[in-house]
């Protein structure tokens, strides 16, 4: 499978590739190595970029829906915030990295994952 080029990648704050990400950059990358897009890149972590309200001025370009495919942004909860983003594989596996682990296919839709899943959005 495709993905199977982006897994064992390390992580790091900003990183945008090619040699490290953060799951910020992982996404936008995924992005432009499947699908030729070039998104904005807000020039930040995802936690920097929900202090900046960056999130809520990105999401217009977004809609919310309720079945992930290829490509649809995951946008995960911790600590009660929208602070980290999966690649979706499809309606049950992502693609993401974290300061916890390197890049790695994971089953979003396990109870762990799902429970703080903020939502599912798809590229306008």
């Amino acid at each position: 499978m495709w993905s199977d080029d982006w897994i064992g990648l390390p992580y790091a704050e900003r990183g945008r590739g090619p040699d490290a990400y953060d799951c910020l950059g992982l996404f936008l990358t995924l992005h432009r190595a499947r699908f030729g897009r070039d998104l904005p890149d807000p020039g930040c972590t995802i936690r920097e970029a929900v202090r900046e309200d960056a999130v809520q001025i990105y999401l217009p370009r977004y809609e919310r829906v309720s079945v992930a495919q290829e490509g649809d942004a995951l946008l995960f909860r911790m600590a009660e915030r929208p602070l980290h983003l999966g690649f979706a594989l499809d309606s049950d596996d992502m693609l993401h990295i974290d300061a916890i682990a390197e890049s790695r296919v994971e089953r979003w839709s396990r109870a762990s994952w799902l429970s703080k899943l903020e939502g599912i959005y798809r590229i306008v």
